[in-house]
């Protein structure tokens, strides 16, 4: 059996969702009551940096103004990386070009704990690198399975209501022999089913468009996070290999690319940092929503509930063709098939020579005001129940099909109890699937389903989420510090090198005095001045 839960558009599916589909309009998105109103007061710099007082609601381009002006800090810190070291890069090139110069003074000690600080900033990248990539498989699985669960409940309804419709169409066949439903019946089910059918197929190509796009996007974002955690550690221990082997035309190389490198992450932290925001108030929203639901939220322009007058109606008309059906096999079985046989010429139809014990009758579960009833003593519930019961009332038929006439005792010929169990067979799935209906028609299902959402994927979310943002913000301070650590030891290691050279020349030199030059001990023998 299909689930009764209906579908939903989870968290994570809620936020994707508002990225991807055309925005609700403002007046639309106008709601009775503001979910999560105390989390998502934020400053919205849309409105002159005054607290956003929406409430949750993604439609709105205000709501999403002040969430991202929340992480504003880090991508503050992208811009101020990339304009300060790029300007830094440019007039050291410059300096370099036109002022080329060549000092001789170094420090023993900034040397040494320039290095030590790289080793240190090194194996914080890397253990940086190493927590984005734990939290980003973690990340993947826990929305991966969010969307599953998504698509699945989105799957359990369709088949729901295409399987009502299925009985409700089954009942228009249904019968027993020339009796079954009237006319104006039968064109008022055909209604219902070209709705319910119409509002099926638009909840699954809703589902599967949106579930599509949001996958495309989780595998886009893993393979990013994957090529960036594996990019920075190459890059940090590149650097740290490189600057102590005093390779300074390949170090400098790699400071261009972590300048790039670095500004990447720290956006794609802030974006992180966004995202883990946009959950965080999704999960509040959904739970505010299930302790007090409400005619009018946010929530409907994202998970409108499966159209409530479609399956209103369903719901009714399903109730009255239940009904309707049962009464017309009853009416039979009372009137045809527990008649008693008179005596006198040989039978015509309706008569078929049936005799024996009376055909109980099937439990119509409703009223005729379509309220609901308690079966009679004696009466049949359920297909199965009722095959058993009037498998003891069929008798054994002469004559050709659809004029059969009982040879042996019994009121129920062979294909009359066909065509009494298919009647059960409708009557019970209506029945089973009404309290399916009643929940789509008042929304019932939103609320367990939020429920579970809640219990069951929020805490993931909410913490690999914020894992990702903060594995992302490590790597990249790490790497910006190595960065730097990188041109300190560098020029350190150059002086030092400059100096044990011009240490090693020195000596070699020849003496000059007054511009000319002095052989060694020349002056040894030279004459001595006479004294005075």
């Amino acid at each position: 059996m299909a689930s009764r839960r209906a579908p939903l558009v989870l968290l994570f599916f809620l936020a994707f969702v508002s990225l991807f589909a055309v925005h609700a309009s403002a007046a639309g998105a106008e709601s009775t009551f503001l979910l999560a109103a105390a989390r998502t007061r934020r400053k919205d710099p849309l409105a002159g940096l005054r607290y956003h007082t929406g409430g949750w609601n993604i439609s709105s381009e205000h709501y999403w103004a002040s969430v991202g002006f929340s992480a504003a800090p880090v991508f503050a810190a992208a811009g101020i990386w990339f304009a300060v070291f790029g300007a830094a890069l440019f007039l050291a090139g410059c300096c370099y070009c036109c002022c080329p110069s060549r000092s001789t003074s170094y420090s023993r000690a900034a040397l040494v704990i320039s290095l030590l600080l790289l080793l240190v900033f090194t194996a914080a990248a890397a253990v940086g690198c190493a927590v984005l990539y734990d939290g980003q498989g973690r990340f993947h699985g826990s929305t991966s399975a969010t969307v599953d669960y998504v698509v699945k409940q989105s799957g359990d309804t369709v088949d729901n209501l295409r399987t009502f419709t299925g009985y409700l169409e089954a009942a228009k066949a249904a019968g027993v022999g020339p009796v079954s439903l009237p006319d104006d019946l039968k064109g008022r089910i055909d209604d219902v089913v070209r709705k319910v059918g119409s509002a099926s197929d638009v909840l699954a190509a809703r589902t599967a468009s949106n579930s599509a796009k949001i996958r495309n996007a989780l595998d886009a974002i893993r393979k990013i996070l994957i090529v960036l955690a594996a990019g920075m550690l190459i890059l940090a221990f590149a650097g740290l290999v490189l600057s102590a082997c005093g390779l300074e035309s390949l170090v400098y190389v790699l400071v261009f690319l972590a300048w790039i490198m670095v500004a990447a992450t720290f956006v794609l932290c802030g974006t992180f940092l966004l995202l883990h925001n946009v959950v965080g108030d999704t999960c509040e929203a959904m739970g505010e929503w299930v302790r007090h639901p409400q005619e009018r939220t946010a929530l409907d322009d994202i998970l409108p509930c499966v159209d409530t007058a479609a399956a209103t109606e369903a719901l009714s008309r399903g109730k009255e063709v239940n009904y309707r059906l049962v009464a017309v096999l009853n009416g039979v079985i009372s009137n045809v098939s527990n008649a008693d046989f008179p005596p006198g010429p040989p039978p015509s139809p309706p008569l078929y020579n049936q005799s024996g014990p009376p055909v109980p009758l099937l439990c119509n579960p409703y009223t005729p005001d379509l309220r609901d009833r308690a079966c009679a003593p004696g009466e049949v519930v359920g297909p199965d129940a009722a095959r058993q019961a009037w498998r003891a009332n069929v008798c054994q038929t002469t004559g050709i099909a659809g004029s059969e006439v009982c040879a042996t005792t019994g009121r129920v010929t062979p294909s009359m109890l066909e065509q009494m169990v298919g009647v059960a067979n409708v009557s019970y799935g209506l029945s089973r699937y009404g309290p399916v209906l009643t929940d789509l028609a008042d929304c019932a299902f939103v609320r367990r389903a939020f429920q579970a959402v809640g219990k069951d994927h929020c805490p993931g979310l909410g913490m690999y989420s914020e894992q990702v943002y903060r594995g992302l913000l490590a790597v990249a301070v790490a790497v910006l510090l190595s960065v730097l650590l990188w041109v300190v030891h560098l020029r350190e290691r150059r002086k030092r090198s400059d100096a044990r050279e011009m240490e090693l020349v020195a000596p070699a030199l020849p003496m000059y005095r007054h511009g000319y030059r002095v052989e060694e001990k020349a002056l040894l023998h030279s004459p001595r001045r006479p004294s005075m």
